[in-house]
C-alpha cells in the first residue's frame, strides 16, 4: 500500500529532473554551436601614411584596445550570468527534490499514524466486545445458578410436604390399628366374663340368660355397626388425606413447572430485546414519551416470519426504525430451545414495546 503511494511523486519527480535537464543542455547547445562571422564589406580609401600624425595613430590603436577589453569582459559577465543561472537551477531542483521527500516522509508518517490509529481503536473494540461477552456468559451462569437454587429449593418443599403427609398417614393407620386392638381386647375380656357368669348362673337364671343372649346380640349388632360406622370414618379420613396430599404435591408441581416456564420465557424475552437492541438504529425525530408495539410471528426454528405493528407512536421514521430492527434481526436462534408446547402458548406470536428509554418485553 505504502509503495503504490510513492509511485506518483516519484513520476513527478522525474519528470522535473527531466524538464530541468532539457533546460540546461538547451543552453549548453546554444553557447556550443559556432558562430557564423559575416564578411564585412570594407571600403578601402587611398590616403597618404605620412600626411597622418603620430598621435591619431596611437590614439586609434587605444581605441580598438579599449573595444577589445569591454568585449572580453561583456563574454566572462555573460559566462559568469549563465554559470549562476545553472547553479541556481541546480538548487532549485535540489530544493524541489528535499520537498518531494520531505513531503513522501510526512506522506509515510501519516499513513503510520493512522494505521496505528485503527489498529488502535480495533484493539479497543475487541476488548470492549470481549468484556460484554464475559459480562453476558457471567450474567447467564448466575441466572442458571439461581433458576438451579430455585429448582433445589422447590423439590426440597415438595419433598417435605410428601414427608409430612406420609407421616401423617402412617400415625392414622397406627392409631387405627391400636384403636382395633383395644376393641377386640375389650371385647375379648367382656366375652370371658360374659361367659363365666352365665357358667356360675346357668342353672338358676335360664330365662335371665335367654334376655341377656338376646340383649347381647343386640349391643353386638348396635357395636359391629358403631364399628362399621367408625371403620368408615376412618377410611373417609384416610381417602381424605390421600386426596389432599395427592392436591398438595399437583399444586406443588404445577407451580414449580409454571415457575420454570416463567423463567424461561423471561430469559427468552431478555435475549429477544437485547438482539433487537443491536440491530435498533433509533432516529433523530425520537422523543421521550413515543411508544411503538410491534408483534413477532416467530417459527420453532427460531426465524422471523413477520413483523407486524399494533401500536403505532405516531413518528413514521421512529415506527419503521422499530420494524426494521426486527427484520434485521432475522432470527433468533435460542427460540429453538424452548419446548414446543411453551412455544405454542407463550412465544408464537410475541409483542415488544420499543421506546427512546428501552424496549419493555
Amino acid at each position: 500500500m505504502n509503495n503504490r503511494n510513492y509511485i506518483v511523486p516519484t513520476i513527478l519527480a522525474t519528470f522535473v529532473h527531466l524538464v530541468v535537464v532539457f533546460v540546461i543542455a538547451g543552453h549548453w547547445f546554444d553557447h556550443a554551436k559556432p558562430e557564423h562571422k559575416v564578411a564585412r564589406q570594407i571600403q578601402a580609401q587611398m590616403i597618404d601614411l605620412a600626411s597622418l600624425s603620430l598621435p591619431d595613430a596611437a590614439a586609434s590603436q587605444q581605441t580598438s584596445e579599449t573595444r577589445n577589453q569591454q568585449a572580453a569582459q561583456q563574454e566572462q559577465q555573460r559566462q559568469e550570468q549563465q554559470r549562476q543561472e545553472q547553479q541556481r537551477q541546480e538548487q532549485q531542483r535540489q530544493e524541489q527534490q528535499r520537498q518531494e521527500q520531505q513531503r513522501q516522509e510526512q506522506q509515510r508518517q501519516e499513513q503510520q499514524r493512522q494505521e496505528q490509529q485503527r489498529q488502535e481503536q480495533q484493539r479497543q473494540e475487541q476488548q470492549r466486545q470481549e468484556q460484554q461477552r464475559q459480562e453476558q456468559q457471567r450474567q447467564e451462569q448466575q441466572k442458571q445458578e439461581q433458576q438451579r437454587q430455585e429448582a433445589e429449593q422447590q423439590r426440597q418443599r415438595e419433598l417435605v410436604a410428601q414427608r409430612e403427609a406420609e407421616s401423617r398417614l402412617k400415625a392414622e393407620r397406627e392409631r387405627q390399628a391400636a384403636a382395633e386392638a383395644e376393641r377386640k381386647r375389650e371385647q375379648e375380656l367382656a366375652a370371658q366374663k360374659a361367659a363365666e357368669e352365665r357358667k356360675r348362673e346357668e342353672d338358676a337364671r335360664k330365662a335371665a340368660e335367654e334376655k341377656q343372649r338376646q340383649e347381647a346380640a343386640a349391643q353386638a349388632e348396635r357395636q359391629r355397626q358403631e364399628e362399621a360406622r367408625q371403620r368408615e370414618a376412618a377410611e373417609q379420613q384416610r381417602r381424605a388425606a390421600e386426596e389432599k396430599a395427592r392436591a398438595e404435591a399437583q399444586a406443588a408441581a404445577q407451580a414449580a413447572a409454571q415457575a420454570a416456564a416463567n423463567a424461561v420465557i423471561g430469559d427468552i424475552g431478555s435475549y429477544i430485546s437485547a438482539m433487537l437492541t443491536q440491530n435498533w438504529r433509533i432516529p433523530a425525530t425520537a422523543r421521550n414519551g413515543m411508544e411503538t408495539v410491534i408483534e413477532l410471528h416467530l417459527m420453532p426454528n427460531g426465524e422471523i416470519s413477520d413483523v407486524r405493528i399494533i401500536k403505532s407512536s405516531g413518528d413514521a421514521a421512529f415506527d419503521r426504525s422499530a420494524e426494521q430492527a426486527a427484520r434485521r434481526t432475522e432470527r433468533l436462534p435460542r427460540v429453538a430451545e424452548v419446548e414446543p408446547l411453551l412455544f405454542e402458548r407463550r412465544l408464537r406470536r410475541t409483542q415488544v414495546v420499543f421506546r427512546p428509554e428501552g424496549l419493555r418485553w
